[in-house]
């Protein structure tokens, strides 16, 4: 048999239909971030100052407790000995000049030699002769030396004044005859005496020789 429906009652009334829940409005969205400027660069302070590129620090001069050492320094040794053998050598040539001058003349004295050379010398192959104050200055004598021994030279007949062909109002000084021969036997004499010495030398010693010689008598001025 068919059970009726069962109907409603007051203690259990009818459940309405509710209304369905209205749909959630839109809100503005979240504003987008602007991009803010990047945080600037901090600025130095007194406390912290900026640090400027420095120059590189100089090289350190030499002081008195540690001086710098030359060329000169450390050729000391070979110095020192060059001078002690010129020394020597000084010695024996003003020996050797009073010797070569009696060999001109027995009167004449190492002065005298020194003059005659110098007189011989600036003469040269012209024959015109030599002016004093040029062979003054050559030889570092004032001129009162020059002319006491040029004096002599006259008295002894090795020497004499003559005009100068450029300049009518100079004197020049040659040797005389006389004096050309003999300061020329000296000289032959001389050469002879060198010639025994250095033939013990090779060539090559005898060119440098001549070559560090001249380069010493030019530095020296």
């Amino acid at each position: 048999m068919t059970t009726p429906a069962h109907a409603p009652t007051d203690a259990e009334p009818a459940h309405a239909p509710r209304d369905p829940e209205p749909a959630r409005a839109p809100t503005d969205p979240e504003p987008a971030h602007a991009p803010t400027d990047p945080e600037p660069a901090r600025a130095p302070t007194d406390a912290e100052p900026a640090r400027a590129p420095t120059d590189p620090e100089p090289a350190r001069a030499p002081t008195d407790a540690e001086p710098a050492r030359g060329p000169i320094e450390d050729s000391e040794p070979r110095v020192a000995a060059i001078e002690q053998e010129l020394s020597a050598l000084f010695r024996r040539s003003r020996s050797a000049s009073l010797r070569l001058a009696r060999r001109v003349h027995p009167d004449m004295d190492a002065a005298g030699y020194a003059l005659i050379s110098q007189i011989e010398l600036g003469t040269g192959t012209s024959g015109t002769g030599t002016r004093a104050s040029d062979v003054a200055q050559i030889l570092g004598l004032d001129k009162s030396t020059v002319s006491r021994g040029i004096t002599q030279l006259e008295n002894l007949g090795l020497i004499e004044r003559v005009g100068d062909p450029d300049d009518g109002r100079a004197r020049l000084l040659r040797l005389t005859s006389t004096g050309a021969e003999r300061y020329e036997a000296m000289r032959t004499q001389r050469q002879t005496e060198f010639r025994a010495i250095l033939d013990r030398w090779n060539p090559t010693d005898l060119a440098d020789l001549a070559r560090l010689l001249a380069r010493l008598n030019t530095d020296l001025g």
